[in-house]
Protein backbone atom coordinates (compact mmCIF):
# COMPACT_ATOMS: atom_id res chain seq x y z
CA UNK A 1 0.00 0.00 0.00
CA UNK A 2 1.61 3.46 -0.89
CA UNK A 3 1.77 6.23 1.41
CA UNK A 4 -0.56 8.22 -1.14
CA UNK A 5 -3.50 5.40 -0.39
CA UNK A 6 -3.00 5.12 2.73
CA UNK A 7 -3.72 9.43 3.21
CA UNK A 8 -6.40 8.56 0.92
CA UNK A 9 -8.21 5.17 2.27
CA UNK A 10 -7.66 5.15 5.74
CA UNK A 11 -7.88 7.36 8.48
CA UNK A 12 -5.28 9.65 10.04
CA UNK A 13 -3.42 8.73 13.34
CA UNK A 14 -4.20 10.60 16.31
CA UNK A 15 -2.43 13.18 17.38
CA UNK A 16 -0.13 12.55 20.24
CA UNK A 17 -0.81 15.71 22.18
CA UNK A 18 -4.40 13.98 22.31
CA UNK A 19 -3.24 10.64 23.34
CA UNK A 20 -1.22 11.36 25.89
CA UNK A 21 -2.88 12.36 28.76
CA UNK A 22 -6.60 11.17 27.85
CA UNK A 23 -6.59 7.38 29.51
CA UNK A 24 -3.98 8.33 31.88
CA UNK A 25 -5.54 7.56 35.63
CA UNK A 26 -5.73 9.90 38.22
CA UNK A 27 -2.93 10.43 40.16
CA UNK A 28 -1.71 11.84 43.62
CA UNK A 29 -0.04 14.85 42.22
CA UNK A 30 -3.14 15.60 39.81
CA UNK A 31 -5.48 15.51 43.10
CA UNK A 32 -3.75 18.11 44.80
CA UNK A 33 -5.10 20.53 42.41
CA UNK A 34 -8.13 20.64 39.91
CA UNK A 35 -8.33 18.01 36.66
CA UNK A 36 -10.07 19.55 34.24
CA UNK A 37 -11.11 17.76 30.70
CA UNK A 38 -10.62 19.92 27.29
CA UNK A 39 -10.75 19.26 23.58
CA UNK A 40 -7.58 19.13 21.73
CA UNK A 41 -6.37 21.93 19.38
CA UNK A 42 -7.64 25.47 20.00
CA UNK A 43 -8.78 24.58 23.18
CA UNK A 44 -6.70 23.11 24.69
CA UNK A 45 -3.76 26.26 24.01
CA UNK A 46 -6.60 28.76 25.04
CA UNK A 47 -6.93 26.50 28.50
CA UNK A 48 -3.29 26.19 29.23
CA UNK A 49 -2.38 29.71 28.15
CA UNK A 50 -5.08 31.80 29.23
CA UNK A 51 -7.33 29.78 31.80
CA UNK A 52 -4.88 27.95 33.78
CA UNK A 53 -2.90 30.39 34.87
CA UNK A 54 -5.31 33.02 35.74
CA UNK A 55 -6.89 30.50 38.00
CA UNK A 56 -3.63 29.80 39.22
CA UNK A 57 -3.32 33.49 39.99
CA UNK A 58 -6.65 33.68 41.76
CA UNK A 59 -6.59 30.70 43.71
CA UNK A 60 -3.26 29.99 43.90
CA UNK A 61 -4.25 26.17 42.27
CA UNK A 62 -2.38 24.33 39.69
CA UNK A 63 -4.71 22.73 36.66
CA UNK A 64 -3.72 19.08 35.08
CA UNK A 65 -5.58 18.74 31.35
CA UNK A 66 -7.11 16.08 29.99
CA UNK A 67 -7.66 16.13 26.45
CA UNK A 68 -10.70 14.27 25.27
CA UNK A 69 -13.22 14.52 22.54
CA UNK A 70 -16.55 15.53 24.13
CA UNK A 71 -18.14 11.59 23.54
CA UNK A 72 -15.16 10.06 25.12
CA UNK A 73 -15.51 12.16 27.99
CA UNK A 74 -18.90 11.31 28.31
CA UNK A 75 -17.80 7.24 28.30
CA UNK A 76 -14.89 7.86 30.71
CA UNK A 77 -17.11 9.67 33.33
CA UNK A 78 -20.09 6.96 32.83
CA UNK A 79 -17.97 4.19 32.79
CA UNK A 80 -16.55 6.00 36.37
CA UNK A 81 -20.27 6.60 37.90
CA UNK A 82 -20.39 5.53 41.12
CA UNK A 83 -16.80 6.10 41.88
CA UNK A 84 -14.05 8.72 41.75
CA UNK A 85 -14.56 10.62 38.44
CA UNK A 86 -11.67 10.66 36.14
CA UNK A 87 -11.81 14.54 35.72
CA UNK A 88 -13.72 17.11 37.80
CA UNK A 89 -14.75 19.77 34.97
CA UNK A 90 -15.86 18.57 31.71
CA UNK A 91 -16.28 20.45 28.31
CA UNK A 92 -18.81 19.82 25.49
CA UNK A 93 -20.38 20.12 22.96
CA UNK A 94 -24.61 20.35 22.56
CA UNK A 95 -25.37 16.62 21.16
CA UNK A 96 -22.93 15.27 24.48
CA UNK A 97 -24.83 17.28 26.60
CA UNK A 98 -27.73 15.77 26.04
CA UNK A 99 -26.69 12.10 26.69
CA UNK A 100 -24.28 13.62 29.79
CA UNK A 101 -27.59 14.77 31.72
CA UNK A 102 -29.61 11.83 30.88
CA UNK A 103 -26.86 9.88 32.57
CA UNK A 104 -26.64 12.52 35.59
CA UNK A 105 -23.06 12.76 35.31
CA UNK A 106 -23.47 16.51 36.42
CA UNK A 107 -24.91 18.73 39.28
CA UNK A 108 -26.15 21.54 38.41
CA UNK A 109 -24.81 24.81 38.11
CA UNK A 110 -24.90 27.09 41.36
CA UNK A 111 -26.04 30.11 39.65
CA UNK A 112 -26.78 31.89 42.35
CA UNK A 113 -22.87 31.79 43.25
CA UNK A 114 -21.48 32.86 39.89
CA UNK A 115 -20.30 36.52 39.40
CA UNK A 116 -20.97 36.40 35.56
CA UNK A 117 -23.67 34.24 35.13
CA UNK A 118 -26.32 36.56 34.40
CA UNK A 119 -23.97 38.34 31.85
CA UNK A 120 -24.13 35.64 29.66
CA UNK A 121 -26.57 35.85 26.70
CA UNK A 122 -29.61 34.40 27.23
CA UNK A 123 -28.98 31.41 24.70
CA UNK A 124 -25.46 30.38 26.38
CA UNK A 125 -27.31 29.91 29.93
CA UNK A 126 -28.10 26.66 31.07
CA UNK A 127 -29.07 24.87 34.39
CA UNK A 128 -26.46 22.47 33.75
CA UNK A 129 -23.58 24.46 33.10
CA UNK A 130 -22.77 27.97 30.87
CA UNK A 131 -22.39 27.92 27.36
CA UNK A 132 -18.49 29.25 27.48
CA UNK A 133 -18.84 29.72 23.32
CA UNK A 134 -19.74 28.50 20.09
CA UNK A 135 -18.28 26.81 16.98
CA UNK A 136 -19.06 27.75 13.78
CA UNK A 137 -18.74 25.29 10.45
CA UNK A 138 -18.04 26.85 7.07
CA UNK A 139 -15.21 25.99 4.42
CA UNK A 140 -11.91 26.58 5.02
CA UNK A 141 -8.92 26.30 1.86
CA UNK A 142 -5.62 26.67 1.02
CA UNK A 143 -5.56 30.72 -0.44
CA UNK A 144 -2.21 29.82 -1.85
CA UNK A 145 -3.73 26.59 -4.20
CA UNK A 146 -7.43 27.58 -3.95
CA UNK A 147 -7.48 30.65 -6.13
CA UNK A 148 -11.22 31.70 -6.08
CA UNK A 149 -12.66 31.07 -2.79
CA UNK A 150 -15.72 28.90 -2.42
CA UNK A 151 -18.93 29.97 -2.12
CA UNK A 152 -20.93 26.81 -1.27
CA UNK A 153 -20.65 23.15 0.12
CA UNK A 154 -21.18 22.11 -3.93
CA UNK A 155 -17.24 23.74 -4.17
CA UNK A 156 -15.58 20.59 -2.91
CA UNK A 157 -17.32 18.87 -5.56
CA UNK A 158 -15.37 20.63 -8.28
CA UNK A 159 -12.84 18.30 -10.67
CA UNK A 160 -9.79 20.70 -9.83
CA UNK A 161 -9.65 19.55 -6.17
CA UNK A 162 -9.33 15.66 -7.19
CA UNK A 163 -7.65 14.31 -4.02
CA UNK A 164 -6.85 17.78 -2.03
CA UNK A 165 -10.36 17.44 -0.43
CA UNK A 166 -10.49 16.31 3.47
CA UNK A 167 -13.02 15.24 5.72
CA UNK A 168 -13.15 14.41 9.33
CA UNK A 169 -14.48 11.25 10.95
CA UNK A 170 -17.50 11.62 12.69
CA UNK A 171 -16.57 11.32 16.33
CA UNK A 172 -16.74 15.03 16.72
CA UNK A 173 -19.40 17.59 16.71
CA UNK A 174 -18.25 19.21 13.73
CA UNK A 175 -18.23 15.86 11.47
CA UNK A 176 -21.58 15.34 12.49
CA UNK A 177 -22.80 18.69 12.02
CA UNK A 178 -21.45 18.70 8.38
CA UNK A 179 -23.34 15.50 7.97
CA UNK A 180 -26.45 17.18 8.55
CA UNK A 181 -25.38 20.27 7.01
CA UNK A 182 -24.78 18.54 3.85
CA UNK A 183 -27.91 16.58 4.02
CA UNK A 184 -30.12 19.38 5.02
CA UNK A 185 -28.68 21.61 1.91
CA UNK A 186 -29.44 18.46 -0.52
CA UNK A 187 -32.84 18.02 0.72
CA UNK A 188 -32.51 16.57 3.76
CA UNK A 189 -32.81 16.90 7.53
CA UNK A 190 -31.33 15.75 11.10
CA UNK A 191 -33.86 12.52 10.49
CA UNK A 192 -32.79 12.19 6.79
CA UNK A 193 -29.58 12.13 6.06
CA UNK A 194 -29.28 9.73 3.03
CA UNK A 195 -29.02 12.75 1.02
CA UNK A 196 -25.86 14.13 2.79
CA UNK A 197 -24.52 10.06 1.99
CA UNK A 198 -25.06 10.03 -1.35
CA UNK A 199 -23.58 13.05 -1.58
CA UNK A 200 -20.19 12.05 -0.06
CA UNK A 201 -19.84 8.52 -1.85
CA UNK A 202 -19.77 11.41 -4.86
CA UNK A 203 -17.24 13.00 -3.25
CA UNK A 204 -14.46 10.40 -2.57
CA UNK A 205 -12.55 10.86 -5.95
CA UNK A 206 -11.85 14.47 -4.44
CA UNK A 207 -10.97 13.22 -0.78
CA UNK A 208 -7.22 13.36 0.01
CA UNK A 209 -7.52 12.40 3.73
CA UNK A 210 -9.56 11.88 6.64
CA UNK A 211 -8.72 13.02 10.01
CA UNK A 212 -9.30 10.28 12.99
CA UNK A 213 -9.78 13.02 15.57
CA UNK A 214 -9.31 17.14 15.53
CA UNK A 215 -5.56 17.14 16.54
CA UNK A 216 -5.20 14.96 13.34
CA UNK A 217 -7.28 16.83 11.20
CA UNK A 218 -4.76 19.82 11.95
CA UNK A 219 -1.80 17.87 10.71
CA UNK A 220 -3.23 17.71 7.48
CA UNK A 221 -3.41 21.44 6.98
CA UNK A 222 0.01 21.95 8.55
CA UNK A 223 1.74 19.57 6.17
CA UNK A 224 -0.34 20.61 3.28
CA UNK A 225 -2.60 16.82 2.51
CA UNK A 226 -5.42 18.93 1.87
CA UNK A 227 -6.50 22.16 0.33
CA UNK A 228 -10.58 22.89 0.88
CA UNK A 229 -12.52 20.73 3.79
CA UNK A 230 -15.36 21.74 6.24
CA UNK A 231 -13.44 23.09 9.16
CA UNK A 232 -14.33 24.99 12.33
CA UNK A 233 -14.16 29.33 12.59
CA UNK A 234 -11.68 28.67 15.67
CA UNK A 235 -9.10 26.35 14.32
CA UNK A 236 -8.62 28.06 10.90
CA UNK A 237 -7.70 30.85 12.99
CA UNK A 238 -5.57 28.95 15.07
CA UNK A 239 -3.75 27.54 12.56
CA UNK A 240 -3.72 31.05 11.00
CA UNK A 241 -1.59 32.06 13.62
CA UNK A 242 0.62 29.67 13.29
CA UNK A 243 1.23 30.50 9.58
CA UNK A 244 -0.66 27.73 7.94
CA UNK A 245 -2.38 29.15 4.59
CA UNK A 246 -5.58 29.06 5.59
CA UNK A 247 -8.58 30.78 5.24
CA UNK A 248 -12.35 30.71 6.13
CA UNK A 249 -15.49 31.29 4.18
CA UNK A 250 -19.47 30.63 5.35
CA UNK A 251 -20.67 28.72 2.43
CA UNK A 252 -23.84 30.89 0.87
CA UNK A 253 -26.52 28.25 2.40
CA UNK A 254 -25.48 29.58 6.05
CA UNK A 255 -23.08 28.30 8.55
CA UNK A 256 -23.91 25.58 11.12
CA UNK A 257 -23.68 26.70 14.41
CA UNK A 258 -23.33 24.80 17.98
CA UNK A 259 -22.99 25.82 21.63
CA UNK A 260 -19.87 24.34 23.87
CA UNK A 261 -20.55 24.22 27.42
CA UNK A 262 -18.46 23.72 30.83
CA UNK A 263 -19.67 21.56 33.69
CA UNK A 264 -18.99 20.48 37.67
CA UNK A 265 -18.97 16.74 37.41
CA UNK A 266 -20.94 14.75 39.81
CA UNK A 267 -18.77 13.37 42.61
CA UNK A 268 -16.23 15.81 41.58
CA UNK A 269 -13.13 15.54 44.05
CA UNK A 270 -12.99 19.42 43.74
CA UNK A 271 -16.03 20.46 43.06
CA UNK A 272 -15.66 24.20 44.20
CA UNK A 273 -12.37 24.63 42.23
CA UNK A 274 -14.42 23.20 39.29
CA UNK A 275 -17.22 25.57 39.87
CA UNK A 276 -14.24 28.46 40.24
CA UNK A 277 -12.82 27.50 37.23
CA UNK A 278 -15.70 27.44 34.78
CA UNK A 279 -17.04 31.13 36.30
CA UNK A 280 -13.44 32.12 35.62
CA UNK A 281 -13.85 30.56 31.96
CA UNK A 282 -16.96 33.39 31.43
CA UNK A 283 -15.72 36.64 32.95
CA UNK A 284 -14.93 39.29 30.32
CA UNK A 285 -11.33 39.44 31.48
CA UNK A 286 -10.98 35.79 30.28
CA UNK A 287 -13.22 35.91 27.72
CA UNK A 288 -11.39 39.06 26.45
CA UNK A 289 -8.48 37.72 26.36
CA UNK A 290 -9.43 34.48 24.49
CA UNK A 291 -11.08 36.39 21.69
CA UNK A 292 -7.95 37.87 21.00
CA UNK A 293 -6.06 36.41 17.60
CA UNK A 294 -4.92 34.06 17.10
CA UNK A 295 -7.33 31.86 19.42
CA UNK A 296 -10.59 34.28 18.26
CA UNK A 297 -12.64 31.91 20.64
CA UNK A 298 -15.83 33.35 20.39
CA UNK A 299 -17.63 35.03 23.55
CA UNK A 300 -20.74 34.27 25.61
CA UNK A 301 -20.68 37.06 28.52
CA UNK A 302 -22.26 40.25 27.44
CA UNK A 303 -19.33 42.60 28.01
CA UNK A 304 -17.01 41.52 25.42
CA UNK A 305 -17.29 43.27 22.53
CA UNK A 306 -17.35 41.22 18.95
CA UNK A 307 -14.17 42.03 17.38
CA UNK A 308 -11.76 40.66 14.46
CA UNK A 309 -12.27 37.86 12.15
CA UNK A 310 -15.68 36.67 13.85
CA UNK A 311 -17.19 40.63 12.34
CA UNK A 312 -17.14 39.13 8.64
CA UNK A 313 -19.74 36.49 10.17
CA UNK A 314 -21.54 38.19 12.65
CA UNK A 315 -20.63 41.65 14.02
CA UNK A 316 -23.10 41.45 16.56
CA UNK A 317 -24.14 38.94 19.67
CA UNK A 318 -27.60 39.63 18.20
CA UNK A 319 -26.52 37.80 14.87
CA UNK A 320 -24.63 34.81 16.19
CA UNK A 321 -28.21 33.77 17.63
CA UNK A 322 -29.07 33.49 13.88
CA UNK A 323 -26.98 31.01 12.45
CA UNK A 324 -28.29 27.43 11.43
CA UNK A 325 -28.41 25.92 14.47
CA UNK A 326 -29.14 21.93 14.70
CA UNK A 327 -31.72 20.08 16.28
CA UNK A 328 -28.89 17.74 18.49
CA UNK A 329 -32.21 15.78 20.00
CA UNK A 330 -33.19 14.66 16.56
CA UNK A 331 -29.45 13.61 15.92
CA UNK A 332 -28.60 11.88 19.36
CA UNK A 333 -30.06 8.83 18.50
CA UNK A 334 -28.96 8.03 15.57
CA UNK A 335 -25.35 9.27 15.79
CA UNK A 336 -23.85 5.88 16.37
CA UNK A 337 -25.31 4.36 13.32
CA UNK A 338 -23.99 7.16 11.28
CA UNK A 339 -20.61 6.47 12.56
CA UNK A 340 -20.72 3.12 11.57
CA UNK A 341 -22.30 3.71 8.25
CA UNK A 342 -19.23 6.98 7.67
CA UNK A 343 -16.83 4.02 8.56
CA UNK A 344 -18.14 1.16 5.96
CA UNK A 345 -19.55 3.25 3.39
CA UNK A 346 -16.94 6.19 3.62
CA UNK A 347 -13.92 5.28 5.25
CA UNK A 348 -12.15 3.22 2.25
Amino acid sequence: MTDRTMTRRQLLGSAAAAGALAGAPRHAAAQEGLVAATFPGTWSEAHRNILAPAFKRATGVNVTQTILLATDQVSKLQAAKGAKPPFDVAILDEGPLLDAVKLDLFDKYPVARSRHFKDLLPPFQDEWGPRVTMQIVGISYNPKRVKTPPRSWGDLWNPAYKGRVGLTALNSSLGIAFLVELARVNGGSETDVEPAFKALRSLLPNVGAIGANLGAYATLWQQEQIDIAPYNFNFTQTLRGKGVDIEFVVPESGAAAWRTSMHVVKGAVKPDLAFQYIDLHISPEVQAEMHKPPLDVIPTNRKVTLAGAITKIAPTHDRLSKLVFHDWAKINPRRSEWIDRFNREIRL
